[in-house]
Parts: structure tokens; sequence; C-alpha cells
């Protein structure tokens, strides 16, 4: 269970038995002070601290003295003492507080260094002829940020102005070196790193903070920049720190080193660049005879570069003329080797060349029997060459489609289909009616197959069809499914009682064909403009997940349930539930103003949940009142007093205005986290003559408690004080 924080309520009454009460020797004075979301309450000589986020910032704070005494008293002497960075702001003097009055002192520290910062404020006063005096101690403290960056792994560190350069050294290209930037904070007080980001497509930054940083006084932040050229040439970036009131930018600098390979065709017309991953194309060959093909390669870059490997794969070819390896090429220096194509079976081969890191795709054509492939989609015919595309009409996710492709012999001898098949795994493409393999065509023979579309998701799909060495790109698009169907809430009507557990449901309105998982989203709307975080699914959390199986209805929430119970809090408002449908294959089929459904929790009477005595003495006893008020509004305390059998109580019923205590509650902070939940305290004193018991207290056999504020009176609760 949550712990509900306790209100102070000081009634402004004696409960009177019989003869008057003798008063307590007040507090003169309550000194509070205000810096931010901090608050402290001191006392004479006590102190406080007043940090600025940067040298020349302001930071501000408030001191209120308020008089506790039971006449007047008279402040007549305000004075501040100390570092000259610190000025005060007070009211003319001097000033007259009476009881439960207040002073109140603005406090204003603008560091012009780093250092720490003292100073005093002394206050004096008169009541009545006495005179005397206060103080409080004060520090102000700011930070101070220097930088500096050590080349790893164990470089030395370099101090560094903002606008400085951090340089890296000569690194090989698709390598990384690492610097290691340092953010010293060396003022006297913790300092806000907000933000980091580098420019410059080499430079990366590791090792970040997830978001703004505190830095404290005396330590350092530390993060890597890391370099990784691309390229030889000089790369340059920037770095830039976003602190309070500044954002430095530090040049970032580095070149690259490393061979640099280019290639070439050389073909009786001349010489041709060749690009890395382009397709060689040999002369066409007979079966049974040869074509060949010369590649040069040559280092254009600014460091020597070692070969270590040159080979080529794939059916009817080899190298010749090649290099003894490993090789090493100098800058500007070359090498060549020649390529033989001899087919041995006709069509279209295709292999691979490598040179080091860099691979070639290599094709050749076999002169003789030819195979030739066409699809049909509907009553439509079209020819498609090896490594072209299939196209298969749009349609709906969740059907299928399909078309007719054929292969045939138009060479002049006859031909082998060893393999047909699909690249890849999870396809929305399948085959069927596939010939038996392998499959011989005589020359004019053909043989066709169907190949089915079903898509799972919006857009275009792709794979790729394998004929021996052919290949071809199948692509597809999915088209939006079928929309979804009509639903409804099954939830309780009406005004929802706070502190419940409604069960809500979920149900289309007819069967879908795919099967959906979606999400439950709680929203609150508070009536009286505070958010209860108890307004909250049961499992916890403001939103859940459900699935509904495909050609169902139902929604199933997790642990297999139809329905999820939320949680209505204890503040007045709407809530909201809205739900959003997406299919397995992530196709969004929400409603653009989707159905949600609202259960309000009304603003009511305060309910009471308990009323407990803490504490209990020969003079007086203390309540805790527990309760809540959807409205976040109570404005009176009702009392009736039953006194024991004999005794007699001069006063039965008390009502207490508590009206500008609950209001100081629920307009605070930390009563945010508790919706409208609270814990009243209110202590009673007691005086009196008694007959037959022996104390005040015990004279009084029972206490009834009720609440109130504009919407009604609360439940009664008893509580015993025998």
């Amino acid at each position: 269970m949550r712990r509900v924080p306790s209100i102070l309520l000081i009634p402004s009454f004696v409960l009177c038995l019989a003869t008057p009460a003798l008063s307590q020797a007040p507090v003169p004075f309550n000194l509070r002070v205000e810096q931010g979301l901090n608050v402290w309450s001191l006392a004479d000589g006590g102190s406080f601290t007043l940090p600025a986020d940067a040298v020349g910032l302001p930071s501000t704070a408030t001191v209120t003295v308020t008089y506790r005494g039971a006449a007047s008293a008279s402040i007549s002497n305000i004075e501040l003492t100390g570092h000259t960075d610190f000025s005060i702001a007070v009211p003319t003097l001097p000033v007259t507080l009476m009881p439960n009055q207040s002073l109140t002192v603005s406090v204003r520290f603008l560091p012009t260094t780093s250092a720490r910062a003292v100073g005093r404020i002394a206050f004096a006063y008169m009541e009545g002829r006495t005179s005397g005096s206060f103080s409080l101690n004060m520090a102000g403290v700011a930070p101070e940020f220097v930088f500096g960056y050590a080349p790893q792994p164990a470089g030395n560190t370099t101090p560094l102005s903002p606008g400085g350069l951090v340089p890296f050294p000569i690194t090989s290209v698709n390598t990384t070196s690492t610097v290691v930037f340092i953010v010293t904070n060396r003022g006297s007080g913790a300092g806000a790193v907000k933000a980091i980001s580098a420019t410059g497509a080499a430079f990366q930054l590791a090792g970040l903070p997830l978001s703004t940083v505190s830095v404290d006084a005396g330590k350092d932040l530390r993060f890597s920049i890391q370099f990784t050229p691309k390229q030889l040439e000089t790369s340059q970036g920037t770095l830039q720190i976003e602190f309070v009131g500044s954002q430095p930018l530090f040049r970032l600098e580095g070149s690259g080193s490393g061979p640099v390979y280019a290639y070439e065709v050389i073909q009786p017309s001349g010489a041709a660049v060749l690009l890395p991953n382009q397709v060689i194309s040999m002369p066409d060959a007979l079966i049974n005879d040869k074509s060949a093909l010369q590649v040069r390669f040559r280092n254009t870059g600014n460091d020597d570069g070692s070969i270590t490997a040159i080979s080529v794969q794939g059916a009817g070819f080899t190298l010749s003329d090649v290099p003894f390896l490993p090789l090493t090429l100098t800058p500007g220096s070359s090498a060549t080797l020649t390529i033989t194509f001899s087919p041995t079976q006709p069509g279209r081969a295709s292999g691979r060349l490598r040179i080091g890191a860099d691979t070639f795709e290599v094709s050749g054509n076999g002169l003789g029997a030819a195979l030739a492939f066409s699809y049909a989609v509907g009553s439509s015919t079209t020819t498609v060459q090896s490594n072209g595309s299939v196209f298969f009409p749009p349609i709906p996710v969740g059907r299928t489609s399909a078309i007719q492709f054929t292969v045939s012999n138009s060479g002049t001898a006859s031909a082998t289909v060893n393999s047909i098949n699909l690249g890849g795994s999870n396809l929305p493409f399948t085959l069927s009616e596939v010939p038996a393999l392998p499959l011989a065509l005589a020359p004019g023979a053909s043989s066709s197959f169907a190949i089915q579309f079903a898509p799972t998701t919006l857009g275009a799909a792709t794979a790729t069809l394998k004929i021996d060495t052919s290949s071809f790109t199948l692509s597809g698009s999915g088209a939006p499914p079928d929309p979804l169907p009509s639903y409804k809430f099954d939830a309780p009507g009406g005004p929802q009682q706070p502190m419940q557990q409604p069960a809500i449901g979920l149900t289309l309105d007819a069967a879908y064909p795919l099967a959906l998982t979606g999400t439950l989203t709680l929203a609150f709307n508070s009536d009286v403009f505070s958010n209860d975080p108890a307004v909250q699914f049961a499992t916890g959390g403001r939103t859940v997940n459900f699935t509904i199986p495909a050609n169902s209805r139902n929604v199933v929430f997790p642990q297999n349930t139809t329905q999820i119970r939320i949680q209505t809090g204890t503040v007045a408002g709407a809530i909201t539930l809205t739900p959003s449908f997406t299919t397995e294959g992530g196709i969004n089929l929400t409603p653009v103003s989707p159905l949600a459904l609202n259960l309000v929790v009304p603003q009511l009477a305060p309910r009471l949940l308990g009323v407990t005595v803490s504490q209990k003495t020969a003079s007086g006893f203390t309540l805790l009142v527990t309760g809540y008020a959807t409205s976040r509004s109570v404005t009176q305390m009702d009392f009736q007093f039953t006194p024991v059998a004999g005794e007699t109580v001069g006063t039965t019923r008390l009502t207490l205005s508590v009206e500008p205590s609950f209001l100081a509650w629920y307009q605070g902070s930390q009563s945010q986290q508790f919706g409208s939940l609270f814990t009243a305290t209110v202590p009673f004193t007691l005086q009196g003559d008694v007959k037959n018991v022996d104390t005040v207290v015990d004279a009084i056999q029972s206490l009834s408690v009720t609440l109130a504020n504009s919407q009604g009176t609360s439940n009664a609760v008893s509580v015993s004080l025998r």
C-alpha cells in the first residue's frame, strides 16, 4: 500500500470543560528560506547555500521571517555582511509584525568568480521592551568548466580553450583512432552539461550521457571522439557542448591514409574503367571454344597496398598471367591478369572475380542451345531476360494471386534445366506445378509452372527466382487489407465511483480474417486540474496490449482474459480508453477517428476512510483523519463529543474551518502523487475539572467526525477515547 502523507491541522479553539487554559511560552520567530524547489526551515545562526548555474548568472532566494509571539514585534534593522557578490532587497524599516505576520527578504547571488563566497544576514528586533537579534549564514557557489583531450590509448592530456583544435593522428582508411575529451568543473558548485553534439561524417561520439548531467565541483565528465576516415583527404568537423548560458565550440581535424585501387578492362577498342561489383562481360564463345579479356589494377592511393588473394569462381572461367602473391603495389604501380571463358553448356554463365578485397561479377554467353523465359498474367504474356523482373499485379494483404512462368529452348541444341527455386525464406512467393528435374527441353520445346504471391505487408515485396544460372526478380505489391469492422466496449454505464476497479471488454462487431494485435490506451482528464497517478490499468501503467485471433471477435488481454480492470482513483474527471489495431504484419487498421470509451468519476462529498487516535496524554489527544475528496476540496470538519456517564462537557459539538489547510495541501506538489487522498492531523487540548475520572481526557467517551465541501457532507466515523 502507498503511504499517505499527513496534514497538520491546528484548530483555533480549546475544548473547555470548566477552567481556562494556561498559555504556553511563544516562539518569537520562524525562519524559512526558499530557493527554487528547495525549502529550509532554519534556526537562529543556521546556514543555506545559493548555487548559481554559471559565473555571471544570478541565483536568488527568499527569506521569510514569521512572528510567532502573542503580542507584536518590530524588525528595526537588517544588515548584510560578507562577500560583495551578495545583495538583499528589504522593505522600509522598521516593520511591525503581529502574530503570524511575516517579513520577506530577497537575497541575490551574482558570482563574479567560481570561488565559494560567504555572507551573513543579521536581523535586529524589539518585542515589547525586549530587544534581540538573530542571523542566517549563507554560501554562494558556481561552476567553471575547463577542457582538455587525451589521445588513446595512452596519450597525455592537453588543455584546450573554446575554439581550439582537437587533432587526430593520421589514420588508415576504415580504421578508427580515438581521443578522450575531458570536461572538468574547477568551480565551487555543480554545473549542468545539457547536450553534446558533433559534426563531420568521419567523427562519432561515444560514451555520452543519456540526458542532462550534473558535474560536481572538482569532478569531470569524459567521453570519446572516434575518427574513422573513409577517404584520404583531410576531414574536418566540430564539437559543441551546451552549458547553461554558453555553448563552446571546438574544431576537429584528421587525415586518412591507405591504398586505393583502380581497375580497367583492356579491350581491342581501348581500356574501360571497371568499378568493384560491376559486371565484366566476356566476349561470346562457342561451346568448347574460348574468349579472353585482360584486367589491369593500379594503386592510386598514398600508401603501399598488399594484395594477398586473386581468384575467380564460376563454371567456365579461369585465370592466367596472375602475379605472384602476396603482391605489394606501391603508389602509382600496376599489374594485370587474364580472364578466360570456356563455356561447356549453352546460355549465360556467371562467375565472380576477386582481387584483394574487391569483387566483380563475370558473365559470358555460351553459343548453342538457348533458353528463353516469359510469364503470363491473365491473357497477357511478357518476355523476361535473365536478371530481369517479373511483375505481379497489386493484391490486398491476405489474398493470393498467381502467374504462369514458362521456360523455352530457342536454341539449336537440346537444353537441360537442373534447378528451379526461390532464394530466401519466409517469402510471400511460392512455387507450384514445378516440372520434374532435371528437365530436358528439345529445340523449340517449353515447360511452365505457377508462382503464387500472398503478401503479408503493405508495399513492395521482392524475391529471386533461380533457374540454373539464370535469376529473376519477382516483384509484387501488397494493397491495404479489408477495413476493420466496427467494435464496441463492454463496460459499466453511468458515473463511476472512486477507488473502484470496473472490468472493461472490447469486441468486434464481426470476425476478421487476419490475426490482430493492438494497444488499449488510457487517458485521464481531471476536472480539478490535477492528475491522479492511481488512474491506470489494474495490471499497471496506462497502456495494455491485446490480441484478436484470426477469424474471431473478442479482444484477448494478458493472462488470456477477455476483460481488463481499471482503477478509478480518487480525483474527479473523465477516464478515456482508446484502442489501436495492427495486423501481425505491421499494418495499422485503427480508424481515423477511433471509438473511445469515456468513464466519468464525478465530484462528490468527501469520504472518510478512517479516524484513529495517534497520541493521548492526560490533557489532550491527536486525531489522524484519513479520507479523500474527488473535487480535491474540504472546507470544514465537524466533531461530536460524547462524555463519559456522570461527566459534563461544556462543548459537545465543534466545527473547524479547514479550507485554507486543504487548499495548501492540494495545491502543493507533494500531493500530486496521491490523487485526493489525505491524512489530517488534528491535535486537541482539554482543560477543566472532572468528577469521576482521573484526567480530563478520560471524561470523553468517544468522538464522531464528519467532513464537508460544496458537494455535501461525508459519512461519519467514530473513535473511542476510552
